[in-house]
C-alpha cells in the first residue's frame, strides 16, 4: 500500500471532514478547523467544494430529527429517508463536488457511513469491529457481526428478528416451548424458517445469503419463491428468487473466529465484510470489486489483510490521512 499525495487543502480538508464528523468532536478541535478554515482562501473552496452537498443531503434528517427531540423512531425515521435520499444522490454528487476521485470517495463515503445511523434505534446493533452475543426472550441467541442491527418482535405466536444491516448466528430453542411458534429471521429480500437450531444470515445490498450450520430451514424470498435447506448448504435469496449457493455455511460464518474465509468471493465482498472491523472509510473502483478472492484474512487487523490483498491481486491500494480513507483502484 502507498500513501498518494493529494495537494494540500484538499487532504487536509478530508481530514477536517473526518474530524467533524466522527461524533468525538471537541472544542479545540473546532477551534483548530475555525482556524484552518481562515487561514487561506483556498482552504474554505476545498471545503466548500468537499462538504457542501454532503451537509444539503443530511440536512432534512437533522432538522426532522430535532423536531422530535428524544424520539428514537423519529431519529432512525429521518435518517432512514436520509439514506434513501443519499443513495439516490451518489451521481450527482460526484459532479457536484469537481474533484478526483479521491476527494469525492471521501465525501461519498462519509454520507455512506452516516447511513447506518438510521439503525441506532435497533433493539439489537453492535458497533465498529464489534462481536456480540444476545439472549432472547424465548431462550433463543443471537449473535451479531460487527456493524450489524436487527429488531425484535416476540410475543404470543410470533418469534421474528428483523435483520436491518449485517450478519447474525442464530440459535432457535425448539418451537414445542413456545405455542409452536416458529423462529423466523426476516430481511429485506425475504425470510427465513428455523426449522433445526443454528444457522447464519448476511444481508447484502442486492440480496441476502442464509447457511445451516444444524439441521433444516425454509427460505422464502420476497416474491414467494421458497426452498428448503439441509445442514451445510447455502442460499442467496432475494429478486432473483432462491438460488443455491456453493458459499459453505462454516466459511460463511468464520467472522465468529475473527476471520473473513474467502473462496472465489467477488473483493467486493471482501471489502464490505472489512469495512466493518475498519474505523475510517475504503472506497473500491467497480473494475477492482469485480476480482475474484482466495485466502483468509484476519478481521481484527483490516490493516495487514489490505496489505495481503494488495500483495497477491492486481490491484492498487493508497491509504490518505494515517488510514482514514483508504482507495482501492
Amino acid at each position: 500500500m502507498s500513501g498518494a499525495p493529494l495537494d494540500e487543502a484538499t487532504e487536509a480538508a478530508i481530514g477536517w471532514l473526518v474530524v467533524l464528523h466522527s461524533g468525538a468532536v471537541t472544542a479545540a478541535d473546532r477551534a483548530g478547523f475555525d482556524a484552518w478554515l481562515a487561514a487561506q482562501p483556498g482552504h474554505r473552496s476545498a471545503w466548500e467544494r468537499l462538504a457542501g452537498p454532503l451537509d444539503s443531503a443530511l440536512h432534512g434528517a437533522r432538522a426532522a430529527a430535532a423536531r422530535t427531540p428524544g424520539t428514537p423512531g423519529a431519529l432512525g425515521s429521518a435518517l432512514a429517508r436520509a439514506e434513501a435520499g443519499l443513495r439516490q444522490r451518489r451521481r450527482l454528487l460526484r459532479g457536484a463536488l469537481g474533484l478526483g476521485g479521491v476527494a469525492a470517495g471521501a465525501a461519498l463515503l462519509l454520507a455512506e457511513r452516516h447511513a447506518p445511523l438510521a439503525q441506532w434505534a435497533a433493539d439489537l446493533r453492535t458497533g465498529t469491529g464489534e462481536r456480540r452475543g444476545f439472549a432472547l426472550p424465548d431462550g433463543s441467541t443471537v449473535t451479531l457481526d460487527a456493524r450489524s442491527a436487527a429488531d425484535l418482535d416476540f410475543g404470543p405466536g410470533r418469534r421474528t428478528v428483523t435483520l436491518h444491516q449485517g450478519a447474525l448466528l442464530a440459535e432457535a430453542a425448539p418451537a414445542g416451548r413456545h405455542g409452536g411458534a416458529p423462529f423466523v429471521v426476516r430481511t429485506a429480500h425475504g425470510q427465513v424458517r428455523a426449522l433445526g437450531t443454528r444457522f447464519i444470515v448476511r444481508l447484502h445490498e442486492a440480496d441476502s445469503y442464509v447457511g445451516m450450520l444444524e439441521h433444516r430451514s425454509d427460505v422464502t424470498a420476497a416474491g414467494g419463491q421458497h426452498l428448503e435447506l439441509a445442514e451445510g448448504q447455502g442460499a442467496r435469496f432475494g429478486p432473483q428468487g432462491v438460488v443455491p449457493d456453493t458459499l459453505a455455511p462454516q466459511t460463511a460464518s468464520a467472522w465468529r473466529r475473527g476471520l473473513l474465509e474467502a473462496h472465489d468471493l467477488p473483493l467486493g465482498e471482501v471489502i464490505d465484510a472489512l469495512r466493518a472491523y475498519r474505523t475510517g472509510f475504503v472506497r473500491i473502483a467497480p473494475r477492482a470489486a469485480a476480482l475474484r478472492v482466495y485466502g483468509s484474512y484476519d478481521l481484527d487487523d483490516t490493516d495487514r489483510a489490505l496489505a495481503a490483498l494488495a500483495e497477491t491481486l492486481p490491484i492498487e491500494v493508497r491509504v490518505f490521512r494515517q488510514g482514514w480513507l483508504v482507495t482501492i483502484e
